[in-house]
């Protein structure tokens, strides 16, 4: 039948319409899109000329918002307009939940608001479907056609098929704008959270490193000074100082806190593992290599790599570390092709890096590349501000560990504390704390059982010349000296002074820190004996 408009609708089976329907919805998760294409596919096949698409807010289910409108006569509001239910068909098919449908429209007699605009523009049949989902409505379809009410009886019914298509897209294209909406909210959320967390550490650096005196604010004012750069950091300071804890600071005042935090102990891993462990290894290239490896430097990607103990890096080591440095490349063990790392190095050392460039143990070009912007950290001994929030940090966080309630540090404690030499710095005070908190049951820290443990104190007072070394001691230091002097400073492998000691090699390297050896020392004098040979 040809409708006023001059536009049969096409000689199709209501499958096929529905086919085509699915298509066009399934096609795209933009919702403007399928509204579109659905209300092409509504006037290509029934001649519908206007379709409009209402949903109900939620916030105000009295108002329905016009989300398309496709009307050549441009009758109407425009997309985005807000509606009133009441008095419109549209409202009563939401309120009824059944489609409303008004033959031969009346503009001089209309029984719903929207029939007399739609009656002049010339439009005889209106239907407006309901969107019914199991928690409610959700809007309507508006459908409008020139011809009269026999000629909608073609359409009516599987327009309405249709309908039900167009609920599940609105359905889904709500859900996903909720999604959207809670993820962006999250988001937010997230990333405000982490810059409080940020400027709170930022503004109490001792929450997480104890910094009072006037030596470690200083240190603390240089990290924040380059933390926000990309620049390469070398930390200088003695053993159990707090270098780690200066390279995580300056992570976590950088733009890359978000990223990985990566410590590498370059000390601890044997020569034959610190290439693989670094820069990482392809398959099969060495025994028992069944698999690609990403090193250290991969897996801090978009972070900071902490390489601590820098200076017991071989020297093979120190040229592959010298090109990752200056061209943000590495290459894999056994591998041929370059991998780019986007990766800030930080690097740590207790050791004379400058008289280990002369004796040749430690490439000089690596040390520049290294010490871009040096930090000292000062030992305990020479920051005595720092021992009494030191206490009270770590006997507070080890006491939660034990999960018992922290004693009170009384001041002759303190006192006590403060007067010691503490020649393994932080780390030795923590170790002792630690031990006393468990010899101290009560409410009251006591140093008396762990006094064997106590350093002595300075003599003279503080500023007066360091104490002697104990006998005990400087005979285990002549020891390690001669087997580091008969293996020519080898620590590893048999023959080697490990060995020699029966000793594990990190606990020797221990051992040496300890007592100030460094076995590029004994290598260098053995290079020398045997040049000086005849």
């Amino acid at each position: 039948m040809v409708g006023s408009s001059g536009i049969a609708p096409t000689s199709t089976s209501s499958l096929e319409i529905l086919e085509e329907a699915v298509t066009t919805i399934l096609s795209t998760l933009d919702l403007e899109q399928v509204l579109e294409r659905i209300a092409d596919l509504l006037h290509r096949r029934f001649g519908v000329e206007r379709v409009s698409i209402r949903r109900i807010l939620p916030d105000d289910p009295g108002q329905a918002e016009l989300l398309l409108v496709r009307d050549p006569t441009g009758a109407g509001h425009l997309p985005g307009a807000r509606v009133p239910l009441p008095g419109s068909a549209f409202g009563e098919a939401a309120a009824t939940r059944e489609p409303v449908v008004l033959a031969d429209l009346d503009p001089d007699h209309p029984r719903f608001r929207e029939e007399a605009l739609l009656g002049r523009a010339g439009y005889r049949t209106l239907v407006c479907f309901p969107l019914c989902m199991d928690q409610g409505v959700l809007g309507t379809l508006d459908l409008a056609h020139r011809g009269g009410g026999a000629a909608a009886t073609a359409w009516i019914e599987p327009a309405g098929r249709i309908a039900r298509l167009v609920t599940i897209a609105l359905q889904n294209s709500l859900l996903v704008t909720e999604v959207q909406r809670l993820n962006a909210l999250l988001h937010r959320e997230n990333e405000l959270l982490k810059d409080q967390i940020r400027e709170t550490r930022a503004a109490e650096d001792h929450s997480y490193y104890v910094a009072e005196s006037p030596a470690m604010l200083d240190t603390i004012s240089r990290v924040r000074a380059v933390a926000t750069s990309e620049s390469t950091v070398l930390i200088r300071g003695e053993t159990g100082a707090g270098k780690e804890g200066v390279a995580r600071l300056v992570h976590e005042l950088s733009a890359r806190a978000n990223g990985p935090f990566v410590v590498v102990n370059v000390g601890a891993i044997p020569e034959t593992l610190i290439e693989s462990e670094l820069f990482g290894h392809e398959r099969g290239a060495f025994t028992g290599a069944g698999r690609r490896r990403a090193g250290k430097f991969e897996q801090a990607a978009g972070g900071t790599l902490f390489l601590d103990e820098i200076g017991d890096a071989p020297l093979p080591v120190q040229v592959k570390l010298l090109r990752a440095l200056a061209e943000r490349r590495i290459h894999r063990l056994g591998g041929t092709e370059a991998v780019d790392v986007d990766v800030r190095v930080v690097a740590a050392t207790n050791r004379n890096l400058e008289g280990m460039t002369q004796d040749g143990s430690f490439r000089t070009d690596l040390y520049y590349r290294l010490n871009v912007f040096p930090i000292r950290v000062p030992p305990l001994r020479e920051r005595p501000e720092d021992i009494r929030p030191l206490t009270e940090h770590l006997t507070l966080r080890h006491a939660a560990r034990m999960h018992r309630k922290p004693p009170r540090v009384s001041e002759p404690v303190i006192a006590n504390l403060t007067a010691r030499d503490w020649p393994g710095n932080v780390r030795e005070l923590e170790n002792f704390l630690e031990r006393a908190l468990l010899l101290s049951p009560g409410p009251e820290l006591r140093l008396v059982e762990a006094a064997d443990a106590l350093p002595a104190p300075i003599d003279g007072g503080r500023g007066g010349e360091p104490r002697p070394t104990p006998t005990f001691d400087a005979a285990v230091r002549d020891l390690l000296a001669s087997t580091l002097a008969e293996t020519g400073g080898r620590i590893y492998g048999a023959g080697g002074a490990a060995d020699v000691l029966g000793l594990k090699p990190t606990t020797l390297q221990g051992k040496l820190r300890k007592h100030g050896l460094d076995p590029a020392r004994f290598r260098a004098e053995r290079v020398l004996r045997r040049s000086d040979a005849p």
